[in-house]
């Protein structure tokens, strides 16, 4: 007798540990969470300029521009807009969990130019404290400091060590979504101008839009401290120029033409395969 009710308690026993298991193995696990959108110093940020870029497709990123921090930056970006420069653009360079870059060509990939603007970054010595982290949005330039001009490009993954090399002006505020979405997109290489990362279904900027609701005061803006010793760069910047559309290239410079760019880290680490783009091409 004893016997078998030692033999059902085990069973019992048996069956309640893998009920247990079971549960466990039905409990919702975690997904990592995604990096948050960049927030500048509210102490330095005063004046704010609300932006949008509408997207063909009907999608949207809302941006918060900060004059303070760069105010010629903002003021070129403002009138390009406003003029409607932007529009028909595309989103020419995506490199995904790094950044995607617009504002140089349309979806024909025919160029187009204006005059370029001062590089406001600490390399080009102008006190810029907008880190570059997801969200982020910053010019693109060549290796010449004070060559961006239109092309712009919005960080998707953290990118810090663009800081000082480059000129953020701003970042998203709604539709960080679209721009992941964008980073995924299916890209290529054009044989005919060799530009790489093109996205293969054209990403298409119907206009930029700007809320001049919003009382900015640029006056105050334009004091933000320019050192009055302009250092040059001793090392290659970080992405440079390549067929007028390097991930952070400009246009405009036809020597610079050759050069490959950088790709991304998800902090101030660069992952493996950047880290052999990077090397390849002489930039790391």
């Amino acid at each position: 007798m004893k016997k078998t009710i030692s033999i059902a308690a085990l069973i019992l026993s048996l069956i309640m540990l893998l009920s247990s298991c079971a549960g466990n193995n039905n409990e919702e696990i975690t997904k990592p969470t995604e990096e948050p959108v960049a927030t500048p110093n509210p102490e330095l940020v005063k004046n704010t300029i609300n932006a949008t870029i509408e997207l063909e497709d009907g999608s949207e990123i809302s941006l918060e521009l900060y004059p303070d921090l760069a105010p010629e930056t903002v003021e070129n970006f403002v009138e390009l807009a406003e003029d409607g420069f932007y529009d028909g653009t595309i989103f020419h360079r995506v490199i995904e969990n790094f950044m995607i870059q617009g504002g140089g060509y349309d979806e024909n990939l025919n160029e187009k130019k204006t005059a370029s603007i001062t590089g406001e970054f600490a390399e080009n010595g102008f006190e810029n404290s907008l880190s570059h982290g997801r969200g982020v949005i910053s010019m693109a330039r060549t290796t010449d400091p004070d060559s961006a001009s239109s092309q712009f490009f919005i960080v998707q993954k953290n990118s810090t060590y663009l800081d000082g090399k480059y000129a953020a002006f701003g970042r998203v505020t709604e539709g960080m979504e679209v721009v992941d979405e964008i980073a995924e997109s299916k890209t290529g290489t054009v044989a005919a101008t060799g530009m790489e990362d093109v996205p293969i279904k054209p990403v298409i900027i119907e206009t930029i839009t700007i809320d001049t609701s919003a009382d900015t005061d640029k006056t105050s803006s334009k004091n933000n401290s320019k050192t009055t010793d302009k250092p040059k760069s001793t090392s290659k910047s970080d992405v440079s120029d390549k067929n007028s559309s390097s991930p952070f290239g400009t246009d405009n410079n036809e020597e610079d033409k050759n050069t490959n760019s950088s790709s991304s880290n998800s902090s101030s680490e660069v992952d493996e395969e950047t880290k052999q783009f990077l090397e390849d091409n002489g930039l790391l």
